[in-house]
């Protein structure tokens, strides 16, 4: 395998795995979960938008999906595909983060998401750089 084969093997494997591991937390806290989940918080670390279980649970893994879709259709680069692969991660860590506010720990989200964005600008710019 040439180096960008591998790399399609790899996008394709964190996408897999991502989507795969999302779906599994999901079914394993289903019925811990609130009816109503809160996705979203404002600046003050407030939930400002709730959706129902179901699509609380299901749409990063719909997301993980459309992504690696558009790579294929699109043709991303290398670095497109790097970078996605960590946003695939990121989402990952986001809804980990959505089912503990949910599930009644005491997450500090507006920190945690500066950072994690600020991680993921940070490399962004960087495979921009290169």
């Amino acid at each position: 395998m040439n180096p960008p084969a591998r790399l399609l093997a790899r996008q394709r494997a964190v996408a897999g795995l991502v989507t795969a591991a999302l779906l599994a937390l999901g079914v394993v806290l289903y019925g811990a979960l609130p009816d109503q989940m809160a996705i979203h918080w404002n600046a003050a670390g407030e939930a400002d938008n709730v959706v129902g279980k179901p699509v609380a649970v299901l749409m990063m893994p719909a997301i993980v999906v459309f992504v690696s879709v558009l790579f294929e259709v699109t043709g991303a680069d290398v670095g497109e595909r790097i970078v996605g692969s960590l946003a695939m991660l990121l989402l990952f860590v986001v809804q980990l983060l959505v089912f503990g506010v949910n599930l009644g720990y005491d997450v500090p989200i507006v920190p945690i998401a500066l950072a994690l964005a600020g991680g993921l600008v940070a490399v962004a710019v960087w495979f921009e750089m290169r």
